[in-house]
């Protein structure tokens, strides 16, 4: 009974993290686009950024708007012209060529600053991802809803994210506290028991 508890931990505090996240997406996804839900944005997010710590957060939350930037730039620059090879956007290769290049020198920051490369790589699946179910950066107009839904919903994914491993890192605390408190128990019930039985085998001599 007790192992069974202990392995309910997790999928008790994601379940309920994640109704939660539910009941919000329900309120404010229609206000974004009628019968639209944004939740997929949250989850991702929250895969990505669970267990790291706030600034990590912040960091690939910052990176978010610049991948969006890219995987515009991307977007526009395949229709800049039609020629193909192989039935193959020339332009689309010329454009996620460069843009991927000039990313991945953000790779080279140091230390936490390392994570904006996981925000702009994220940033552009995510717009893909928005394109691919109709939100599309055609007008100014389009492109902030799109940007701000992301942004929002991703805030959203790295606070479940944080709620998750904050949950769990004081069940995880708790459960230390009261092995300790059991160890020490046993050892001083064995230490009194041994006592015991020295005392006897001396009694009886």
């Amino acid at each position: 009974m007790k192992k069974f508890y202990e392995c309910s931990k997790m999928p008790i505090i994601v379940g309920i993290t994640a109704a939660l996240l539910y009941c919000v997406d329900s309120l404010i996804g229609p206000c974004i686009s009628t019968g639209a839900s944004f939740m997929w944005i949250s989850f991702i997010a929250w895969t990505i950024t669970v267990g790291m710590k706030i600034k990590e957060m912040l960091i690939i939350w910052l990176g978010i708007p610049l991948g969006f930037g890219f995987a515009v730039f991307m977007i526009y620059f395949s229709q800049s012209f039609d020629a193909k090879l192989l039935s193959i956007s020339i332009a689309g290769v010329l454009g996620t060529l460069v843009a991927n290049l000039i990313m991945m020198y953000f790779g080279n920051f140091k230390d936490i600053w390392g994570k904006l490369l996981t925000g702009i790589f994220l940033g552009v699946a995510l717009t893909f991802l928005g394109i691919g179910i109709s939100l599309t950066p055609n007008t100014f107009s389009n492109a902030s809803i799109l940007l701000g839904t992301i942004l929002l919903y991703c805030i959203l994914g790295m606070f479940c994210a944080f709620i998750t491993s904050y949950l769990h890192s004081i069940w995880k605390t708790k459960n230390n506290i009261l092995d300790n408190k059991f160890s020490i128990y046993t050892s001083n019930s064995n230490q009194i028991s041994e006592k015991n039985q020295k005392e006897s085998s001396t009694n009886k001599k």
